[in-house]
């Protein structure tokens, strides 16, 4: 088995989110045989959030530090001589 889909939304998308609009936070799975979807509870949407939180700023953390290392390493054009 294996998530195939982790979605964290608002309940009504086109909508901010509040205490009428709260977080939802669907996972789908899929098997050879079968696929399932289901909403977690409140408590669980927390827990995703967190650790979906660390580990979006960790990879975003290290993209960042590869594209400064990336651009930093290009040597600018010499300068044409008149």
């Amino acid at each position: 088995m294996k998530i195939t889909e982790l979605k964290i939304a608002p309940k009504r998308t086109w909508d901010t989110v509040s205490e009428s609009n709260p977080l939802v936070c669907t996972v789908k799975l899929a098997s050879e045989t079968a696929t399932v979807e289901t909403a977690l509870h409140d408590d669980q949407v927390h827990q995703v959030l967190l650790l979906v939180q660390s580990i979006v700023a960790e990879a975003a953390h290290r993209n960042v530090a590869e594209f400064v290392s990336q651009v930093t390493s290009i040597e600018a054009p010499k300068e044409i001589e008149a």
